[in-house]
C-alpha cells in the first residue's frame, strides 16, 4: 500500500500519500461534521451556518458571496493540496518521511524537465498554469458532488453508522461516462459504507444498498451531475445567508 501510494501520490502527482490518507480517514470517520471533517472546513467557506462564528470577520464578505466564488476557489485546490503535503512531511509521526520527500522532489524535478522541453518560458508557464488549474478543477468536479449540501453532523446530534454515512452522502446517477469520470466515486454512499470495496464493484452494490435503506426508512439520495451542482450552489447560498442578512453572530 505504501509503495502504491508513493508511486501514485508522491511521484506522479506530487501529493503526500500519508497526508491524503490521514485526511481521508478523518473524513470517513466524520463525514460532514461541522468541526471534525477536514473536507467540510475551509477558512474561506462556511459549509454550514454554524461555522460562520468561527470564521475571521475579515473573510465574512467573501463568505457571503461563496456560492458565486466557489468555482474560482476551486481553481486553486492544487495549492492547498501541495501545502498540506509539505506540512505533512515536516510534521511529527509522518511515516516514510524521507522516501516521501524524495518522491515529491522527483515529481517536481521530472516536471521541471518536461517544462524545459516545451520551447521557452511562455510555453512552459502556460503549460504549468493550465495543468495545475485542470488538476484542481478535475479534483473538485469529482469530490464536490459527494457531500456538499448534504446533512450536517455534530456532537449534539449523533447518529448510528448507517445514517451517518448515508445521510451525509450524495450519489451521482451513473452512466459509462460518469462512472469513468468519477472513477466509481459517484457511488459515494456505497463507498462510505464499504470503503475497502473495489470501485468497479460499487455499482453492483448500489441497488442492494438502496433497497436496504428504503426498507429501513433511511433517506437515500441520488441525482444527476447537473442537479448535484445545482444543489451545491443553492446550499452554499443558504449557508451564507445569515451574513448577507446580518443575522450572524459577531
Amino acid at each position: 500500500m505504501a509503495i502504491a501510494g508513493w508511486i501514485l501520490g508522491n511521484l506522479l502527482t506530487g501529493i503526500s500519500y500519508s497526508w491524503w490518507t490521514r485526511k481521508h480517514n478523518l473524513h470517513h470517520a466524520n463525514p460532514n461534521h461541522v468541526t471534525d471533517d477536514p473536507d467540510a472546513n475551509y477558512p474561506i467557506l462556511a459549509m454550514f451556518p454554524e461555522q460562520i462564528a468561527d470564521r475571521s470577520k475579515y473573510l465574512l464578505p467573501v463568505i457571503a458571496m461563496q456560492a458565486y466564488l466557489y468555482p474560482f476557489f476551486a481553481l486553486f485546490v492544487f495549492i492547498s493540496m501541495r501545502v498540506g503535503s509539505i506540512e505533512q512531511l515536516f510534521g511529527r509521526g509522518t511515516p516514510n518521511r524521507i522516501p516521501q520527500a524524495i518522491g515529491i522532489a522527483l515529481h517536481w524535478s521530472l516536471f521541471g524537465l518536461l517544462l524545459s522541453q516545451l520551447g521557452g518560458w511562455p510555453e512552459a508557464l502556460t503549460f504549468l498554469i493550465v495543468s495545475q488549474l485542470t488538476f484542481s478543477l478535475y479534483n473538485v468536479s469529482v469530490f464536490a458532488p459527494n457531500h456538499k449540501g448534504m446533512a450536517m453532523m455534530s456532537d449534539d446530534n449523533p447518529l448510528d453508522f448507517l445514517r451517518t454515512q448515508v445521510l451525509t452522502a450524495r450519489n451521482v446517477r451513473g452512466s459509462r461516462f460518469v462512472d469513468f469520470w468519477y472513477g466509481g466515486l459517484n457511488y459515494q454512499i456505497e463507498h462510505h459504507l464499504f470503503p475497502s470495496m473495489p470501485r468497479n464493484r460499487l455499482s453492483d452494490a448500489q441497488p442492494l444498498i438502496e433497497k436496504f435503506c428504503a426498507d429501513r426508512g433511511v433517506s437515500y439520495h441520488e441525482t444527476t451531475v447537473a442537479e448535484s451542482y445545482q444543489e451545491i450552489f443553492q446550499h452554499l447560498k443558504r449557508a451564507s445567508a445569515p451574513i448577507r442578512e446580518g443575522r450572524h453572530r459577531a
